[in-house]
């Protein structure tokens, strides 16, 4: 596969793509799409959203910005909502179609994992991250369904997925969950191109958040020494190599492929 082969018309959707990680995908893969591509972002703060946009905007890139919770968006809304970034053109006028899924919650980090017991509070974890992700890519394969060799799926995952972090159990087991629902699909539609990047420690707000809400001290120091060392990647950086392992094609389906892996 050429390092090009994105260069046709492509139409595009991220979610979580208001700031950090997502906003860094979408500014980087808008300058590997060509004429007459369509990139939907999605998020819930228009605002940032409108930024993002602002960012990937040019002659060959439309780019539409809707603001919706996808914890709690129904299967036609997530369906819907893709339809009409279409735009009236047929899905067979683009040579690609991607979703990058990039929404996603750390959760409760103030329980240890011995004490967590709030099933209602799982069940929203889960929710957002794994059953939401799972049923907005359901929608988007059944509107691309005629022209599945054309899908480009890529998981935003972590090391997490694949590691116990201590301190981080909704995380971890989210990720895994998620992970491994992607690796199942890719192992069944193998015509289908799935990759689960993992970003690597990147500098959002999520780690201020893990520093400041976290009970696990081991969690705290080790986040603190990424920050106080300087050693967190930027959003820009991850997001160039997500596009590099990406355009390369040489990952197998499903694979797991971290920032620090190897060409």
């Amino acid at each position: 596969m050429a390092s090009n082969y994105l260069s046709g018309a492509s139409f595009c959707v991220i979610s979580g793509a208001s700031q950090g990680i997502g906003r860094a995908i979408a500014a980087e893969l808008s300058k590997n799409l060509g004429p007459k591509s369509i990139m939907l972002l999605l998020a819930r703060n228009k605002d940032e959203l409108a930024t993002t946009a602002k960012l990937c905007e040019s002659d060959d890139v439309k780019v539409i910005s809707k603001s919706i919770d996808l914890a709690s968006a129904s299967e036609k809304q997530m369906n819907d909502v893709i339809v009409e970034a279409l735009s009236g053109r047929k899905v067979t006028d683009f040579e690609n179609s991607l979703i990058f899924h990039n929404v996603g919650s750390l959760g409760n980090l103030s329980v240890e994992t011995s004490r967590m017991e709030d099933i209602n509070e799982l069940r929203e974890y889960f929710d957002l991250n794994v059953f939401k992700v799972i049923s907005l890519n359901t929608q988007f394969l059944k509107i691309f369904e005629s022209i599945e060799d054309r899908v480009i799926i890529v998981n935003i995952t972590s090391l997490c997925a694949i590691k116990p972090m201590s301190g981080m159990a909704y995380y971890c087991s989210g990720k895994a969950a998620r992970e491994m629902y992607f690796k199942v699909l890719a192992e069944e539609k193998k015509h289908i191109r799935v990759l689960n990047y993992a970003p690597g420690p990147v500098e959002t707000a999520m780690i201020d958040y893990i520093i400041d809400k976290t009970v696990n001290l081991n969690l705290k120091d080790v986040f603190t020494s990424f920050k106080n060392q300087g050693t967190l990647l930027k959003p820009e950086m991850t997001a160039k190599k997500c596009m590099k392992v990406l355009l390369s094609a040489k990952f197998t389906p499903g694979e797991h492929v971290d920032y620090f892996d190897d060409e």
